[in-house]
């Protein structure tokens, strides 16, 4: 099987023109290879991968293919060779461990942990080193997050209907559920209240008798105590299974203003927006405002 690839000829990947090669190799970005052309065989790097065939169809008669092989070994860049096979690590990492994007991708991504560990970078030029290999970073994590993306997007769209659907077909139970226990809720309610009222009128008359006793020395009639519902039971029990209201207890804010310290939380994002407006130029008390500098890449 063969893939397309992109190359310039020399050694800086910036300057020149690109031209479309078949490969019968796994090449990634920054490899340097030797590529056939019409003058014999040159050097060139790698500055594309998984070229679509439709880029080169107007002219893919013309396009020549570099052999097995053709890779120049780079010593400070060869960090592999004590690494497990890339097809044989994939399989355990990674489903599908076929897709030979993915498999290229995992196999430079490791190159490039290797090789960054063994980086020093103490002259400017180790410093422009450096920022190339940021930029082949920043350009495999946008493919990386492109082949995530469309892996992910027919998933997302079956999880996104399946739920859709769901919520559909459950909407009539979940209403049936809310009303049968908002109405169960109302009827205990209802019903603790009439106890309530049931035994203040009872205390009044209690009190009214009592107070008549202590004026005349007796009751003129006997105190008429009506009967209190009885308290509704804590579950109800059928022969399908049972119901009970138990207690939610749940908050409110009266007065912020008398809210201890330790139950506020402090609003992150209007404080990061105001770290990235206003730098340390703000003054809030308790905070700090700091740079924490990082290191941005941009492809030219």
């Amino acid at each position: 099987m063969t893939n397309i690839v992109k190359v310039r000829y020399g050694s800086d990947p910036k300057v020149g023109r690109e031209y479309s090669y078949y490969t019968e190799d796994v090449l990634v970005i920054g490899d340097r290879v030797n590529v056939p052309t019409k003058n014999g065989t040159m050097k060139a790097i790698v500055t594309g991968i998984n070229v679509q065939e439709y880029e080169i169809a107007a002219f893919k008669e013309s396009v020549k293919t570099i052999p097995a092989g053709s890779r120049i070994i780079d010593e400070a860049r060869e960090l592999l060779t004590h690494h497990v096979p890339a097809n044989e690590q994939i399989e355990n990492d990674l489903e599908p461990g076929t897709d030979l994007d993915i498999i290229s991708y995992h196999d430079e991504a490791v190159k490039l942990r290797d090789y960054a560990e063994k980086l020093t970078i103490a002259t400017l030029d180790d410093m422009k080193v450096a920022t190339d290999d940021l930029t082949i970073i920043a350009t495999f994590k946008k493919a990386m997050e492109a082949k995530r993306k469309e892996y992910l997007e027919p998933l997302q769209a079956e999880v996104k209907a399946i739920n859709e659907n769901y919520k559909n077909l459950m909407a009539p139970v979940l209403e049936a559920e809310d009303i049968t226990k908002k109405k169960m809720l109302a009827y205990n309610h209802e019903q603790a209240r009439i106890r309530a009222e049931q035994e203040e009128i009872n205390r009044k008359r209690q009190e009214a008798a009592e107070a008549e006793m202590k004026l005349k020395g007796e009751i003129s009639e006997p105190v008429n105590i009506i009967e209190v519902t009885p308290e509704p039971a804590k579950k109800t029990s059928t022969v399908l299974g049972t119901a009970s209201q138990r207690d939610n207890w749940k908050f409110r804010i009266v007065d912020v203003d008398a809210l201890p310290r330790e139950y506020m939380i402090p609003d992150e994002v209007l404080l990061t927006r105001i770290a990235k407006t206003q730098h340390d130029k703000k003054r809030i008390a308790g905070v700090e405002f700091y740079n924490d500098p990082i290191m941005a890449t941009r492809r030219r």
